[in-house]
């Protein structure tokens, strides 16, 4: 019978090692039973069983909810989940060549691009510390063993179609049918994911002040000028001078980041950020 409470779990949020021990024990019997299902040997059970706790003791502090069954609940999603991802790998991983260390590196990429695979194959060569970045060939043989790789000239049974001709483009409609406004859309959307991704990167003080400038959820557009210095000066407990000086290091260091993830120069950078509101990309 489940003993764990609320309060543990909300002790466990705040770092309490005992309630965190006693949280990961009440999950492990779940883990144990979503490994065994998913394992065809011992060996790939253990090695489910420990992505496993991590993802649920990484999971703690997301849990939002406000019951003992809301949380196990979640905790069932957070381990299933990251087991399926595991056994998906490990199946796919021979076929495309992929290293333990870049699937690592890939993993957190995708979740940092909200589980957008060409933004965290992207980012997985520009955005981790050198040494672990990955290189293009590394990027994509990841992204395909996250995603299973696919032969665009398989056969259909029925008709001799490839799959290429069966599918839709990636806007929806097949290709023939694509349009100046879908093309418009994807490109923005995908600008739009960018910027988030590259802002959520930097320190805090910086991504809140660009944020705010720019109206960026979750900040509410404080626009320009002494108010809104003074506004953000209130918010990160500054002044308005240190707040100025914040904001210019902080579009230089976007610029930089932008740079490197686009291969736009600092000019192109530059006129993408001031012309972004007069295109309405709104982010």
């Amino acid at each position: 019978m489940d003993t764990l409470t609320l309060e543990t779990i909300r002790n466990a949020q705040a770092k309490d090692i005992e309630a965190v021990t006693e949280v990961v024990k009440a999950t492990e019997k779940r883990i144990k039973a979503l490994a065994a299902k998913a394992a065809v040997s011992a060996d790939q059970r253990e090695e489910f069983e420990q992505v496993a706790r991590i993802a649920a003791w990484e999971a703690i502090d997301r849990f939002s909810g406000d019951s003992v069954d809301a949380f196990f609940a979640f905790m069932h999603r957070t381990a299933e989940t990251t087991i399926k991802d595991a056994a998906r790998i490990e199946k796919n991983q021979g076929a495309t060549g992929a290293d333990h260390d870049a699937l690592k590196t890939y993993r957190l990429c995708l979740e940092e691009a909200k589980g957008d695979h060409d933004l965290a194959e992207m980012l997985c060569q520009t955005h981790p510390k050198k040494g672990r970045r990955l290189s293009a060939d590394r990027a994509h043989a990841a992204r395909l063993a996250f995603e299973g790789p696919v032969s665009l000239d398989m056969q259909n049974g029925e008709d001799g179609a490839s799959f290429a001709d069966m599918i839709a483009s990636d806007y929806g409609v097949p290709d023939d049918l694509v349009e100046a406004s879908d093309l418009a859309a994807e490109q923005r959307d995908n600008k739009v994911a960018l910027v988030r991704a590259i802002i959520a990167k930097m320190g805090e003080k910086q991504a809140t002040i660009l944020r705010a400038r720019w109206g960026i959820d979750p900040s509410t557009f404080l626009g320009r000028g002494a108010d809104a210095d003074e506004i953000l000066a209130e918010m990160l407990s500054t002044k308005p001078g240190t707040v100025r000086v914040l904001r210019n290091q902080a579009h230089k260091s976007f610029a930089s980041r932008y740079t490197k993830v686009t291969g736009l120069t600092p000019c192109e950078c530059n006129k993408c950020e001031s012309h972004r509101r007069a295109e309405g990309v709104s982010l």
